[in-house]
């Protein structure tokens, strides 16, 4: 801690400088001033911690001093000392906050003891300020996630005791207990590059990042992921589709997310109707669903409305234009199947299903039917990265019809391929060349191939799999088993090391993916070699 030693007197600045151990007290720096007003200035620099100053000095005296001082620090402790027993600077140390009052001719022990005190006091005033900033910070950074629930309570069960007694907390969630609300549902659709299995580490970052907007923050709004992974805002106040009805402030609004989640995001907002009760905000919640789900057949870059919602009709998987599908494909008759596709969605445009999941279905049983008569016919060939759920995946994260019909229609390429099996291609050349470059990367995936080769990771695989006779996640782990084979023979590498350098985190996986390839551990591959 740092001391500040104030005294007009040189003997007593200079006795009290020299003959106390102040190390030893917990002070590690000490100044010293011979007035108030060169104290006053020497502060500003020094931050000292602790002021042991005299009362009657010159130019400015301990009093005025310290006054000024409390103005611009508040925790800094006083120590005063003065040869006068004068009731009015006493009555003027007591409101100004002093630790201590030692009286002069100086008693070295006492000025131990007071400063002894004073780093005492200094170290539980941190103490308590750590603390206080530690539980305020645990507080904003739970914050977001105590607003997200109580959006999943008033979405749901705005009745609800517990949420009514919640909102009187005005300060935490921002709403009134009663009055018109507005509910906004926006889609999310995470880029490629941008895609993980596990999705709820973005979500909490983008939440973080939306509850310290100045924007949400004007409007008192609140916001939070719902259980279908839509983000969900609900504003206090009527908005509607007219300037009138505040369209303004929600352009603006929908303007700053835009900028805010940035372009790793595909980001839409459907507005809900607004209502003039706490209980119908559910209502408002599934009309600002469906307007969110209109969408799915533009662009998504703009407001859509609830008023804009028309005679959607629902659109059910036909099984027997699957089937006819199926038929086309197995004659070969690649123009009628692609016709069939594109015919479907002139459909989809028209009947606007709000349920974009049975849309996506439909799509889904199309691309299903394409890839099982690719196999019947022999060009490509099935295997784990084709399963059901994996494509179900893949086509869940197409964010529009427009690019749901060009993602269909691309695994009609599939009936083109050339027969020829040494990989020759320009295609093939650039995946092998891309896989040898990163193969040993920590998180490479076939996701990167695909990105970087610009296909999807379905026809990617199938493509792959047709001209090398082996599956991608095979290919790669050949190379891994190869590269690690040839970093054991280096006595040098610890085993941790090689897991490293072949791409893994974990050098027990590594031992147990090495033994799966090679017939034993990477110790016992190593002994071998050596002998």
């Amino acid at each position: 801690m740092k001391l500040l030693i104030i005294d007009d007197e040189d003997r007593t600045r200079e006795m009290l400088c020299n003959h106390v151990d102040w190390m030893e007290l917990g002070i590690c720096k000490v100044e010293t001033a011979r007035n108030g007003l060169a104290a006053l200035d020497l502060s500003r620099v020094f931050l000292p911690d602790i002021v042991l100053c005299d009362i009657r000095m010159p130019k400015m005296d301990g009093i005025q001093f310290a006054k000024l001082l409390r103005e611009e620090d508040l925790s800094c402790k006083l120590l005063f000392m003065s040869g006068f027993s004068d009731k009015e600077y006493l009555m003027s140390a007591i409101r100004l906050n002093a630790l201590d009052y030692i009286e002069k001719p100086i008693n070295l022990d006492k000025v131990r003891e007071a400063v002894r005190t004073a780093v005492k006091a200094r170290q539980h005033d941190e103490k308590k300020r750590l603390e206080e900033r530690q539980m305020q910070n645990a507080y904003d950074e739970g914050l977001p996630y105590l607003r997200q629930e109580m959006v999943r309570k008033l979405i749901t069960v705005p009745s609800s005791l517990n949420v009514q007694k919640a909102l009187e907390s005005r300060e935490t969630f921002l709403l009134p207990a009663e009055g018109e609300y507005t509910v906004i549902v926006s889609s999310i659709y995470w880029k490629p590059l941008q895609y993980i299995e596990d999705s709820r580490q973005l979500q909490e970052d983008l939440l973080r990042r939306l509850s310290m907007n100045s924007t949400l923050a004007s409007l008192r709004c609140i916001c939070g992921f719902d259980s279908r992974q839509f983000l969900i805002f609900i504003l206090p106040e009527a908005y509607g589709s007219s300037y009138r009805e505040q369209r303004s402030v929600l352009e603006k609004l929908y303007a700053e997310v835009t900028e805010l989640i940035g372009n790793n995001i595909r980001f839409s907002m459907g507005v809900g109707e607004s209502v003039k009760e706490r209980i119908r905000i559910p209502a408002s919640y599934r009309k600002a669903m469906d307007a969110c789900s209109l969408h799915y057949y533009s662009d998504g870059s703009r407001l859509i409305f609830a008023s804009e919602l028309g005679d959607n009709q629902e659109l059910a998987t036909d099984w027997d234009l699957v089937r006819r599908l199926r038929n086309f494909l197995q004659q070969e008759d690649i123009e009628a199947a692609r016709n069939i596709i594109m015919n479907w969605t002139k459909k989809a445009r028209i009947a606007c299903d709000l349920d974009i999941i049975r849309l996506k279905d439909s799509y889904f049983q199309f691309l299903l039917v394409i890839l099982d008569v690719a196999v019947q016919l022999g060009f490509t060939d099935t295997d784990e990265d084709t399963e059901r759920r994996y494509i179900w995946k893949e086509i869940d994260r197409v964010p529009d019809l427009s690019s749901m019909e060009e993602y269909i229609l691309s695994f009609l390429d599939l009936f083109q391929l050339s027969p020829e099996q040494d990989g020759s291609s320009a295609k093939m050349r650039e995946i092998l060349q891309y896989v040898h470059k990163r193969f040993h990367e920590k998180g490479f995936a076939i996701l990167d191939i695909a990105n970087h080769v610009g296909l999807n990771e379905t026809y990617l695989s199938s493509l792959f799999k047709k001209q090398r006779g082996s599956t991608i996640k095979e290919y790669v782990s050949s190379l891994r088993v190869e590269r690690a084979k040839e970093l054991l023979l280096a006595k040098g590498l610890k085993l941790y090391e090689v897991a490293d350098l072949t791409g893994f985190t974990d050098a027990n996986y590594f031992t147990t993916f090495f033994k799966k390839y090679a017939g034993c551990t990477p110790s016992e591959y190593r002994e071998r070699m050596a002998k």
